[in-house]
Parts: C-alpha cells; structure tokens; sequence
C-alpha cells in the first residue's frame, strides 16, 4: 500500500510535472511517488494507470490506502490536451522505438544464421570451404588441381594389376 502525499505551498514538488499527464503539481494536490524510481503521479493518475508507474520498465506498482473509497464517477475521464513540451521540459519516460527488433527476434535470427554455419560445416566440409576460399576466391595454388592427377594414378594402377 503506498500513501498518497498532500502538496502544500512549501513543498518541494509544487510546480514539477506529473510522469503522466505532464501537468504541473499545485498546493492541495495528492502525489504518490514511485516506490521504485522516485517518478511523481497525481493520486488519479496513478489509480488510471492501474495502480503502477507509467515510466518505460519501472516496476513499482502498489495501491493507494485512502480512508474511505471514491465514489464512482459518472462521468467519462476528460482528455488531457497538451502543447508541445520545450526541449528542456521534455519527460524522463524513456520508449522503445517501435522500429527496432525485440530479444526475441535478435535471438531468432542469431539461431538462424548458426543454424546455416553449422549445416554449411557439416555438409561441405570445414576443408571443402576453406579449399574453395584459398584457391577460388584467394588464388592461391596450394596444391596441384585434382583432375590432372586421378585419371594418370588409375590409369597406372590398372596397368599394374595382374591380369
């Protein structure tokens, strides 16, 4: 359960933003400040945003302890329309790109271009890839070229055989 601070004139917090709505606290405000990274809501904002803190990857979370519940509001909750911030008002809530890949789909690749080598090495050979490296890409003759050198051994060989 976290408690709900009361804002008063000589308050530290009067006129910073709300990590939510942006809007400046003023005296007799409720704030509740994030038990884990010291983010400052309003009371409602915190309740609206199901009892946890609205910064990216923050995990405090917690419900307000009140002495008697709100009554239920009839109306729908207004829609806060904020100017553009100045660079230097900007918020500290820190967002993903939505262009980026996620763990997930850096491991799937990772696996995936693993997966290649290891059947590259495993079907052709570690010396078949790095006899097409040396002599086709490289151009180093490091050994004689094999077709010159069977036929002439077979040939020699079935010479050799008593028939």
């Amino acid at each position: 359960m976290i408690r709900p601070l009361k804002v008063s004139e000589t308050s530290a917090f009067l006129d910073q933003q709300c990590a939510l709505c942006k809007e400046a606290f003023v005296a007799g405000d409720e704030i509740v400040i994030c038990p884990e990274d010291g983010a400052r809501h309003h009371a409602a904002c915190w309740e609206a945003n199901g009892n946890k803190c609205s910064a990216f990857g923050c995990t405090g979370n917690g419900r307000l302890q009140s002495a008697a519940p709100p009554p239920p509001s009839p109306t729908r909750p207004r829609v806060i329309d904020m100017p553009v911030a100045e660079p230097e008002a900007r918020s500290k809530v820190r967002v993903m790109p939505s262009s980026s890949l996620g763990c997930a789909q850096t491991c799937l690749l990772l696996s995936i271009a693993l997966a290649i080598i290891l059947m590259a090495v495993g079907c052709f050979g570690l010396w078949a890839i790095a006899d097409y490296i040396l002599i086709d890409r490289l151009g180093w003759q490091y050994r004689a070229p094999l077709g010159g050198m069977i036929l002439p051994q077979l040939f020699l060989l079935w010479q050799m055989l008593p028939w």
